[in-house]
This record gives C-alpha cells, sequence and structure tokens, in this order.
C-alpha cells in the first residue's frame, strides 16, 4: 500500500504529470501510425481487387492497381519497420504483401536475357507489335516521318507477322510499299485529321485466309483480327489498340506544380483516366469473348492501355501465356515516359506455344517500344 501511494505521489509531481501527458500522446502516435498502416495496407488491397473489377461496374479499384509497385513497397518498408518495433501488426503486412508473389512475375524477370540476333528455328514463328505513335504524322506538310525508319528497323529484325497500331497515313500504299516483304496485309482504317486515315494494321508474310475487325462503340480504337495459314496450320491473330487517356504525362505533370492549375488539373486527369477505365473494360470483355470462341490457336497482340494489376490484363490474358512471363528477362518499360515496369505493350499466345525467347528493342521511333516474341509450335521457316 506504502509503495502504491509512493507511485501516486510521484505522478502528482510536476515531473509525474509531464510523464503521464508523454505516455498519453506516445498512446496516440502509435494508435496514428497504425491506423495509417492499416490505410496502406487497404490500399494494396484494392490493387489486387483490380484485377477482377471491372471498372465499367466500379471503377475506382482501377487506380490503385495503377499504384500497385507503389503501394507494395511502402507496405514492405512499413512491416519491416514493424517488426524492428516488435509490433505485432507486423503480421497484417506480411499477410497483404505475400499474394505479391503471385503477381510480381509479370512485371519482373530475373532470367538471363537471350540473343536477340539469333534468327527463329524451323518450325518458330517470330511476331513483333508495335503501337508506331501515328509515323509523327506532320499534318503541315503532310509527311508521315518515322515510317521509312520504322519499315527498315521491321525489315532488321524480320518478324513473319507484324502487329502495328496507331498508324497514321494519309495513303494507305505507302504503307504497303515501305513494308514490300510482307505481301499480305490486313489494314483497316478510321477517318482522323481530316482526310489522314487512323488504322490498325497487320502484316504477314504467310498468306491470310480470313479477317474481320471487332469495332467499339464511341471509340475510334479497334481490334482486328487475321486468320493466318503458317507452316500448314491457321492461327488467328488479334491486333488490339484499347482507350487511350490521351494525357500527355509530362504536361500533366508540369501543371501539377502550379498551384493556380493544380485542382484544374487534377480534375482533368482523374476524369480522363476513369472514362479510359470504363471503356477499356467494355472493350476487352467483347475481345476476350471472341477468343474464346476461336476454332483455331490464338496469337494476341497490341496495346492494351493498362498494366499488369488490371482488369484489362487479366481479362485479355484469360488462360493464355504471356510471352515476357515465358521468356522475357529485367524489368520492363514499353511505353517511353520514364516510369520504371510501365508495360502496356504485350503479346499473348496459345497455352500450346512454346516462348523461347522475348524482348524489347530499345528503339526510340515512337512513343512506345516494340514488343517481339519466338515460339514453336506454329509456323515454318521462311
Amino acid at each position: 500500500m506504502l509503495l502504491e501511494k509512493e507511485r501516486k505521489d510521484v505522478l502528482l509531481t510536476p515531473a509525474g504529470s509531464v510523464y503521464s501527458r508523454m505516455k498519453k500522446i506516445g498512446h496516440i502516435i502509435r494508435w496514428l501510425l497504425q491506423g495509417a498502416s492499416m490505410v496502406v495496407a487497404a490500399a494494396l488491397l484494392c490493387a489486387y481487387l483490380s484485377r477482377w473489377i471491372s471498372p465499367a461496374a466500379t471503377w475506382y479499384f482501377a487506380f490503385f492497381g495503377l499504384l500497385f509497385l507503389p503501394l507494395l513497397a511502402l507496405n514492405g518498408c512499413i512491416m519491416v519497420c514493424w517488426l524492428l518495433a516488435k509490433r505485432r501488426i507486423f503480421w497484417l503486412h506480411l499477410l497483404f504483401v505475400l499474394p505479391a508473389l503471385f503477381f510480381l512475375p509479370a512485371y519482373i524477370q530475373l532470367r538471363s536475357a537471350g540473343d536477340p540476333a539469333t534468327p527463329p528455328q524451323a518450325g518458330e514463328l517470330k511476331v513483333l507489335s508495335y503501337n508506331v505513335h501515328l509515323f509523327r504524322l506532320n499534318t503541315r506538310t503532310r509527311v508521315v516521318e518515322t515510317l521509312p525508319v520504322i519499315a527498315a528497323f521491321v525489315r532488321d529484325e524480320a518478324p513473319a507477322i507484324v502487329c502495328l497500331q496507331e498508324v497514321a497515313v494519309y495513303d494507305t500504299n505507302s504503307v504497303k510499299r515501305a513494308f514490300g516483304d510482307y505481301p499480305y496485309v490486313h489494314f483497316q482504317s478510321r477517318k482522323m485529321f481530316g482526310d489522314a486515315l487512323f488504322s490498325t494494321v497487320t502484316l504477314s508474310r504467310y498468306p491470310i485466309v480470313n479477317k474481320d475487325v471487332i469495332l467499339f462503340p464511341h471509340s475510334s480504337n479497334v481490334c482486328i483480327f487475321t486468320d493466318i495459314a503458317a507452316g500448314g496450320q491457321i492461327v488467328r491473330v488479334y491486333n488490339n489498340h484499347l482507350e487511350s487517356t490521351q494525357l500527355d504525362l509530362a504536361l500533366s505533370f508540369a501543371r501539377l506544380q502550379q498551384e493556380e492549375q493544380r485542382n484544374k488539373e487534377i480534375k482533368k486527369v482523374s476524369t480522363r483516366l476513369r472514362n479510359a477505365f470504363i471503356k477499356r473494360a467494355n472493350q476487352v470483355d467483347t475481345v476476350a469473348a471472341h477468343i474464346a470462341q476461336s476454332p483455331y490457336p490464338v496469337l494476341v497482340c497490341g496495346d492494351f492501355n493498362d498494366l499488369p494489376m488490371s482488369y484489362t490484363y487479366r481479362r485479355m490474358k484469360g488462360d493464355l501465356h504471356d510471352a515476357f512471363i515465358r521468356a522475357g528477362n529485367g524489368v520492363p518499360s514499353t511505353f517511353r515516359c520514364g516510369i520504371p515496369a510501365f508495360r502496356i505493350d504485350y503479346i499473348f499466345c496459345d497455352a500450346a506455344l512454346n516462348v523461347s525467347r522475348f524482348y524489347i528493342p530499345q528503339v526510340v521511333h515512337s512513343d512506345h517500344y516494340p514488343v517481339v516474341a519466338v515460339m514453336g509450335g506454329l509456323g515454318a521457316e521462311h
């Protein structure tokens, strides 16, 4: 009893009172930190859910999917801090970080790089997909400035099948002449820039036996599919250009630094992202349903305008193989924005195919990099 009384007396002294207040403040800070920690963990959970929840139904999960890697890194750092502090909330972050092991292979592969110069072997098929950024169309001079250099690059790569997105020309014959090594062409155009044509194009060294287009409502974007007879088999090639946000990232970032334009730019960016998320969800649902009905093995290529942690990626991939996961290496970006792991261009293939190589040539003829895959099981030496 005496000791208890002495302890109370100490707490009633000025020094004891300060100690009591500091202890209460410590408790408040710890609860605030734990609350913030749980919010960050919940944000990572929303990123995971973005793969399964269609933005057409609930669009805001898609924003968290865009931030998957930063959220994962932040949760990892917080987890380590709680571990060092010997707090049980560490287990919460461990529980939320572990599922990332299933998704990280779409962002990073640690295998050694293959030699891009190795030519395809007999029975292998080389495929290239490239968003050519309108060939840097100059509407004043009516010149497609990068058409010759991109055609020369493709000629050096010598793929059997080429899928081009965001093609803009005044004359379709100019593309056919530039890519003269490819006698079989599937050209799907929409009007843009007055009399200039905005197109999606598939080129092949093998005969095209059938071709058609999947149109998207209220959009200039399309998916074309082309049945190609390669090595005694028919493969259906889907060439996609899904809805873009149509944002200039550099310009948006500059405006966000200006206080007077910040709120307006945040509203514009979020609105465009939301609208693009919703449109892409509807587009990919349409294409995925069409792929499921294909009577032939499929190759799915193109600019999806979405990262691997997205509804678009999961729906389009389905049971197909991602060529990067099968044979790629490193932490690739396919959009030249200076952001690591910004992969929005893909090559998927039927599970029966054996992808032996995948690489991303670092050429700067467009705002995208091309993606290249070599696979067996279809085609023959050409």
